[in-house]
């Protein structure tokens, strides 16, 4: 019976570890927009999923930019932790029920960070990365919604113990994901939000050196507001 009692209880933390980061799409809390509101699809990793921040259902980035906003939006949270947008990384996004839901919320606006899982010695590919992320950006761009669609630079990564942690690459990230995430905004007439450049030098804005905390989530839901309410603030 011990032993029993045991299983269960690790069962039940597992279940809620995988929902805390946000790794079980069926468990991802579907927005419901009133008519009239304005649709805005934050679509990512566990950044914009909010893993690590403390209260995520409030304080993950769309959660504050809904705030931000204010009624007249419905910001749907479609992040989902340790995905990539490259098809050749281990966990792609597009692979998820959560990117066919992020299709079908037919966006009026559509964020999208990913980059920072795809810069991993096992995903790294600049061509299938430049690939990848332009065919996750016109997927969005041929909905029915015809949705304003906007590109972020992922945010600087920190040493956290003397190392980034989740085998992420600093040095990719810095010289090649945000390169070519500028470069495929411009190519396709997007705009694209420095993310990346809003947290140089602020390592205070993360719990881990690669999540940011919930400071670190306000910045970056102000970045994107700043974005969406003043286009000419983005490149």
């Amino acid at each position: 019976m011990a032993a029993a009692i045991v299983i269960i209880i690790l069962i039940l933390l597992v279940l809620v570890l995988a929902v805390y980061m946000g790794m079980l799409d069926r468990l991802h809390i579907p927005p419901r927009p009133r008519p009239g509101q304005i649709r805005v699809a934050c679509v990512g990793d566990s950044i914009t999923y909010g893993f690590f921040v403390r209260g995520q259902l409030w304080n993950s980035y769309p959660s504050v930019l809904h705030k931000l906003l204010g009624e007249d939006y419905c910001v749907g949270n479609f992040g989902f932790s340790n995905r990539t947008a490259s098809t050749d990384g281990d966990y792609p996004y597009t692979a998820e029920k959560l990117y066919k839901r992020s299709l079908d919320f037919q966006p009026d606006i559509v964020l999208i960070m990913l980059g920072s899982n795809d810069s991993k010695p096992n995903n790294w590919n600049a061509e299938s990365y430049a690939r990848s992320l332009t065919e996750l950006a016109r997927s969005y761009m041929a909905l029915d919604s015809r949705p304003r669609v906007l590109l972020m630079t992922p945010p600087s990564v920190f040493h956290f113990w003397k190392k980034v942690l989740w085998t992420i690459q600093g040095d990719v990230l810095e010289n090649e994901v945000v390169p070519i995430c500028r470069r495929v905004a411009e190519e396709l007439g997007l705009e694209c939000v420095d993310v990346h450049g809003a947290f140089l030098g602020k390592k205070e804005l993360f719990v881990d050196g690669c999540h940011p905390n919930v400071p670190g989530a306000r910045l970056l839901a102000e970045t994107v507001y700043q974005a969406i309410k003043e286009p000419e603030s983005v490149s």
